[in-house]
């Protein structure tokens, strides 16, 4: 008799954000209907450290490091659990104004060698691992905006595969003025927060912060990581493909991977950034996947705004607490729904228990991932 693959679950969740420092903050926020965009950004304010921390991604990773261990009642990791690390700027604010003084031809080329030799993005890694006392496998991902969702599914795999016997996974991000202005550039911004699937819709809203998930093998947990897929259409450097081919593959892969039928997804919080395209190619993938069933579809950008490889992460955080609670949660800032986007909007949050929720990302080249998180009365033993 094969034996069936042990059930991967998320058992400790903790976050940082532009709304708080805690999983809790982030849920009452969306209780309250509560932005943390201010112009445009969704900055993590220096008071909740007290004071201005000396490296910003190290210390949004460590308080949602310990937040999550808390949860899942991990006193601490040991050298046969994995450290996994989502995340595109990584130590960049230890180099970033440096790299704008020296094109401007206000520091000599010795000094931003120095500094920009320092700060590969593996070292967020090392400074995290130390921070922890953590001496197992470790690794990062940077597959722009879905790596903290392609680092859950790895956790999983990993564990599945017994390289781990549990896995802490996270996405960490920064807002630096080099990757703010690369944004601008590409007309991607919006100044207000954003309007995911609104017709008025304009852009993208940079934020920051960091979220942390505990997976592990057993009988149970908050949530099931019961499904993953990934894609890479490649269509652009920059935007999804138009008729979304890419993302459907990754939720279909995902969808297949978890055993179940696509009538079976009560939810799909979607990558929803506010911008003219993703929207739209992530709406007809969502059609695509579901024909006439019409699961609701929704994003939560307008509370906590797009922290590129850290937004897998911290959605799913989100989406867990909320079939925690016994929730489907709308999209704030949407009040115009675009009619050429074919999907089921909530109007309100609804007091629904879903329980197969589709997590779904899309990244910059084309590099999407979906997860399927299942609630736990939905798991079979």
């Amino acid at each position: 008799m094969t034996e069936r693959p042990p059930q991967i679950w998320i058992t400790g969740l903790g976050a940082v954000s532009c709304l708080g420092n805690s999983v809790e903050d982030l849920w009452s926020a969306a209780a309250d209907e509560r932005t943390g965009v201010t112009d445009g950004l969704g900055r993590v304010p220096d008071d909740i450290f007290m004071e201005a921390p000396a490296n910003r991604a190290l210390a949004f990773a460590v308080h949602a490091a310990r937040e999550a261990m808390r949860h899942a009642g991990w006193s601490r990791l040991n050298p046969d659990d994995g450290l996994i690390v989502a995340t595109t700027t990584g130590f960049f604010l230890q180099w970033d104004r440096a790299f704008s003084e020296f094109v401007n031809e206000r520091l000599p080329i010795d000094e931003f060698r120095r500094d920009f030799l320092n700060q590969p993005l593996m070292q967020l890694n090392v400074a995290l691992g130390k921070a922890l006392d953590h001496r197992g496998p470790s690794t990062v991902l940077t597959s722009a905006c879905s790596a903290s969702t392609q680092a859950l599914a790895l956790g999983a795999m990993w564990i599945k595969q017994k390289r781990v016997k549990r896995c802490l996974v996270a996405g960490v991000e920064v807002i630096c003025d080099l990757t703010a202005e690369g944004f601008r550039s590409l007309q991607l911004l919006s100044r207000e927060p954003a309007k995911p699937f609104d017709v008025a819709r304009r852009g993208i809203n940079l934020s920051e912060g960091a979220a942390f998930l505990c997976l592990e093998s057993g009988d149970g947990g908050l949530a099931a990581v019961s499904g993953y897929g990934f894609s890479t259409d490649a269509f652009h450097m920059t935007g999804p493909h138009p008729e979304g081919h890419g993302s459907y593959r990754a939720m279909n892969q995902a969808v297949r991977s978890a055993g179940l039928r696509p009538e079976d997804i009560d939810w799909v919080h979607a990558h929803g950034t506010g911008s003219i395209q993703n929207d739209m190619s992530e709406g007809l993938a969502v059609k695509s996947l579901c024909g006439e069933h019409r699961p609701y579809v929704s994003s939560t950008k307008w509370l906590h705004g797009h922290s590129l490889a850290a937004s897998g992460a911290l959605e799913s955080a989100l989406v867990v607490r909320a079939m925690h609670e016994g929730f489907v949660l709308k999209t704030r800032g949407l009040t115009n729904p675009d009619p050429q986007i074919p999907v089921l909007h909530p109007k309100s949050d609804l007091k629904v228990s879903p329980g197969h929720v589709l997590k779904n990302t899309l990244g910059f080249g084309g590099a999407n991932a979906s997860l399927v998180l299942s609630h736990p009365r939905t798991v079979r033993a």
